[in-house]
């Protein structure tokens, strides 16, 4: 979706791709399936499991990144919103890179 530019397809499913990815980490360390939609949740749930998952809330610019993520998939559940390819491009390559990264160790 990314490459074929449907940003605001592409905002829902890099959330949800990362929401249901955390949710299977939660149930792979033996943790009651989340309720919690929030990304910054589930992180904190994992956390507790995996201390080195912390990188990814502790940092200022990481919350900052999943706070905007959260907040599109949010809107456009009840909003029309449109996003853009300066909106969607710097989070894909945040949660590709850095997101990724920190949940590769599990």
């Amino acid at each position: 979706m990314v490459e074929g530019g449907e940003w605001d397809l592409a905002m829902v499913a890099i959330h949800q791709h990362r929401e249901l990815l955390l949710k299977y980490y939660a149930l792979k360390l033996n943790s009651p399936y989340p309720r919690a939609y929030s990304l910054r949740d589930l992180i904190r749930l994992l956390v507790k499991h995996k201390k080195e998952l912390s990188d990814l809330i502790n940092n200022e610019y990481n919350i900052l990144k999943l706070t905007k993520l959260e907040g599109a998939y949010i809107s456009s559940r009840y909003f029309s919103v449109m996003s853009s390819e300066e909106d969607v491009v710097p989070l894909a390559r945040f949660v590709e890179d850095f997101f990724d990264e920190c949940l590769s160790g599990l």
